[in-house]
């Protein structure tokens, strides 16, 4: 009887299938990312140096030590969802009148007037700047004229003549000791970020009668450059102003 010739694998072949597969599990699977506390850090802007006495008022300062202990305004507690209370008396106390008795930041009131003037004085002395070549003043100036510009968009965008602004000094201080779990340090900036969100979202629904959470979305996409202008109104009106420290002790 005849022997049958047994055919031959084509390995060729099975080395297209195998690669083809390879890429495409390498094109459509993901992999796993570590999760942490994702901040945007602001831009870096050389500003000139200034000898500025910041008030106990202006300072909300959130303190974490190595027991987990938080502390705020000399209220000492475990339970970091306590801190956003103090996050919103630390923003709306003064917010509608000053009232220089009360330990809390003051507002002062910014015009399209003031919007005008501080552009028409930046925009000589950007190109007073520009003809010395001092790049590093240049950069300052215009940056300066960016925001006053982005100001006064936000104020004709507010439907009046004015606002009200937090002080400039007053910001948020978090002082958190080595040893602090960093789960604590997380759940302060939770905190944080969810008393802004409170704060902006009540806001934007009395102005636009939307939430929050929609426009930063739609603003994402450029549909529309008035939605960043809505946006840059809620937060002058709430600026997001966060310091960390680490005590020397």
């Amino acid at each position: 009887m005849a022997k049958r010739d047994i055919p031959e694998i084509n390995a060729g072949s099975m080395a297209d299938i195998a690669f083809l597969l390879l890429l495409f599990f390498l094109v459509t699977t993901t992999m796993d990312k570590d999760q942490a506390y994702i901040r945007n850090i602001p831009k870096k802007i050389d500003v000139p140096p200034t000898d500025v006495k910041v008030q106990e008022r202006d300072i909300l300062a959130i303190k974490a030590n190595n027991q987990n202990q938080l502390m705020v305004r000399n209220s000492i507690f475990r339970d970091p969802d306590k801190i956003s209370d103090f996050i919103l008396k630390f923003y709306q106390t003064n917010e509608k009148n000053n009232d220089v008795a009360n330990n809390f930041p003051m507002y002062s009131t910014t015009s399209l007037s003031l919007c005008d003037q501080n552009m028409a004085l930046l925009e000589n002395q950007l190109e007073e700047a520009e003809q010395k070549g001092a790049t590093d003043q240049a950069k300052f100036f215009q940056s300066s004229y960016e925001e006053w510009n982005k100001k006064k968009r936000a104020i004709q965008l507010y439907g009046k003549s004015e606002i009200r602004e937090l002080s400039v000094q007053a910001h948020i201080r978090i002082e958190v000791q080595q040893g602090t779990a960093y789960s604590i340090f997380a759940q302060i900036h939770n905190e944080i970020e969810e008393a802004l969100f409170e704060l902006r979202d009540k806001e934007c629904t009395r102005l636009f009668n939307e939430q929050y959470s929609i426009l930063k979305r739609r603003a994402a996409q450029d549909s529309d450059p008035l939605d960043k202008d809505k946006l840059a109104l809620l937060e002058i009106l709430y600026p997001a102003r966060i310091i960390e420290v680490t005590p020397k002790n």
